[in-house]
């Protein structure tokens, strides 16, 4: 399964998606949870430290 969040900006898209993406979690189903936004949250809303979260590479600039 596949879900995307989207919207205008300030409507809550990553409280929305940091939400699903921990209650899947929870119940024991693999996730994975990609933040597409020009300024990324969603690893800060899932709980990691803004350091940990500013520590990961950005799909972009990963080499193949």
């Amino acid at each position: 399964m596949k879900i995307a969040v989207t919207g205008k900006g300030g409507v809550g898209k990553t409280l929305v998606a940091a939400g699903l993406a921990w209650l899947f979690a929870r119940k024991g189903l693999r996730t994975i949870a990609v933040d597409a936004d020009p300024t990324p949250n969603l690893g800060v809303s899932l709980g990691l430290t803004v350091k940990d979260a500013s520590s990961i590479l950005p799909i972009s600039e990963m080499q193949p």
